[in-house]
């Protein structure tokens, strides 16, 4: 980057001689000059290649119309512990290639494969009966462990748990066995993360009602629970304080739990329409990203999701008149969608602050 003071307002650079006392607004590292108008690092100056600030110094996106941040400022609050970068725990690598082989398998067919009943399903019932294949486990409340803490391994552990059912629930679709193996995998990683929290906050509902909302009631897994005053211990792979990092994804989970828990305790979407959304969902998320193929075969998908789903209503509900309750079935989706792309945002700013001192073998299948 030049060290040459510019008189343009889109200049990388508008000065270089910060007094030695300058902070960076992003990071509170020594700031090397004013970058966008706003004092920074040289670091944080080349993130915000593509960055522009608003008056609260906050970063929002060049491309866009208006002035939404990129992230909120919770989570640069969070951020902004400069000694973190400085000392303490070292950079590790997690290989994750065993739980990656595994996922594989069963995505490529080598291990189980698709239910024999379901050769005479349609596509939503097909759906259906893999969402319930994986329901049955779901223990009851009497009998599910209640966490207060939960260090950051063993949840580690539960998504690996998780990521291994939305692989077997995959595989029963007739139409993701179109595609090639690595066309599968791409999928799975599109999706994973953002159907496990989905259909975690579903049947959170379903088990605990208005309790899922008013008292942060969760079934983080099929074996256990949390409510409020929960929360995860990153102590294990970050100098940042619990507290700090908690911070990050604050907004995000109370947005969960108003825009998603809180429409889904009204709705009570059944077992089919939740088939439904989840289905949808997925085709939609993957076919966006990865396009070609996949994209024209999710269209075709969603086609027959909305006609079984129109049968559905006609001939189990006897409902004819279901457009408004889909409406609100699906912005419950798309809320999902965005709090997710809005986490994942939140994580790759924590990427670039090296806030985790964790790195996987494959950095994508947890992004957020």
């Amino acid at each position: 980057m030049s060290s040459t003071p510019s008189t343009s307002d889109t200049s990388s650079e508008s000065s270089t001689s910060p007094a030695s006392n300058a902070i960076c607004k992003v990071c509170a590292l020594s700031a090397h000059g004013l970058h966008f108008g706003v004092l920074t690092c040289r670091a944080c100056a080349a993130f915000s290649e593509n960055v522009q600030f608003n008056r609260d110094s906050i970063p929002t996106c060049r491309k866009r119309k208006d002035d939404s941040p990129i992230v909120s400022a919770n989570d640069l609050k969070a951020l902004s512990y400069p000694e973190s970068s400085l000392l303490g725990k070292p950079r590790t690598i997690m290989d994750i290639s065993a739980l990656a082989g595994k996922i594989k398998e069963i995505l490529n067919e080598k291990k189980g494969g698709a239910d024999a009943v379901t050769k005479k399903m349609n596509t939503l019932e097909i759906a259906d009966h893999a969402l319930k294949k994986w329901r049955n486990l779901q223990r009851s409340e009497e009998k599910m462990e209640k966490l207060e803490k939960l260090p950051v391994r063993q949840m580690f552990a539960i998504f690996e748990k998780q990521m291994v059912v939305v692989a077997e629930w995959l595989i029963q679709h007739p139409d993701f066995r179109l595609l090639n193996s690595e066309e599968r995998y791409l999928f799975f990683k599109a999706v994973w993360n953002m159907w496990r929290r989905f259909e975690r906050f579903e049947m959170s509902v379903k088990m605990f009602g208005e309790r899922a909302v008013e008292q942060k009631q969760f079934a983080i897994s099929h074996e256990q629970m949390i409510t409020v005053g929960f929360h995860v211990d990153f102590t294990e792979i970050t100098d940042i304080p619990n507290a700090a990092v908690q911070e990050m994804f604050r907004d995000s989970m109370l947005k969960l739990f108003e825009q998603v828990a809180k429409p889904l305790a009204e709705l009570r979407p059944s077992s089919i329409e939740m088939a439904y959304m989840l289905t949808q969902m997925s085709w939609q998320v993957a076919g966006k990203q990865m396009q070609g193929r996949v994209a024209e075969i999710g269209e075709r998908v969603c086609d027959e999701l909305a006609n079984n789903l129109h049968s559905y209503y006609l001939k189990e509900e006897m409902r004819s008149n279901y457009a408004g309750r889909l409406v609100r079935l699906m912005s419950v989706v798309n809320a999902v969608k965005k709090i997710h792309m809005e986490r994942r945002k939140t994580m790759e700013l924590a990427r670039i602050f090296e806030v985790f001192k964790v790195e996987f073998s494959e950095p994508d299948i947890f992004d957020c």
